[in-house]
């Protein structure tokens, strides 16, 4: 990941829509992203470009993530870095090279190392789940997986009962 003048310029504006039953964010206002990577680049707008789903959390860690935040901008930039693997010019080669850049745009907007890390262990995870990538990298990402499991399982099962419990004190009380 690295070191370079990275930044990401602009108001975040987004149009809600729901498409097949899922919610979308259709960015109003250009982004300006700044990467080593792929120089500077401007992200579209509108309708017809592309559109977020925001921060693809999965629901155990929206507790110490949220689909919000300081990570929010970082997170449109990476659906739009995905998403234009499709075009005629990709700001980057791969989903790999798009997990990187991630990273380091969460650093340049001011999240969290212990977040940032987080964060990019899932968007490298649903990479590996794609299955385009080298199994060597995606060995020593699931020996981080793994490593960053045995930290966050504790705390999810705390959470998980911590709602059972409240959703039964929540029944009771209804009676």
């Amino acid at each position: 990941m690295g070191e370079m003048n990275c930044s990401i310029e602009g108001r975040l504006v987004l149009e809600h829509h729901i498409r097949d039953g899922r919610e979308v964010f259709i960015p109003l206002e250009e982004l300006t992203v700044r990467h080593p990577m792929f120089g500077e680049r401007r992200l579209p707008t509108g309708e017809d470009h592309f559109s977020s789903d925001l921060a693809s959390v999965p629901w155990p860690f929206v507790w110490l993530i949220g689909r919000t935040g300081p990570h929010l901008r970082a997170a449109i930039v990476h659906d739009w870095l995905i998403h234009a693997l499709d075009s005629d010019d990709p700001p980057v080669p791969d989903r790999m090279a798009a997990d990187d850049a991630f990273s380091d745009l969460l650093r340049a907007d001011g999240v969290s190392t212990a977040r940032r890390y987080l964060m990019y262990l899932a968007v490298r995870f649903a990479t590996i789940w794609r299955r385009k990538s080298k199994w060597n990298r995606t060995f020593n990402v699931l020996v981080q997986i793994t490593a960053i499991g045995v930290v966050l399982a504790p705390a999810t099962v705390l959470v998980l009962l911590t709602a059972g419990l409240f959703n039964l004190v929540e029944r009771v009380t209804k009676q």
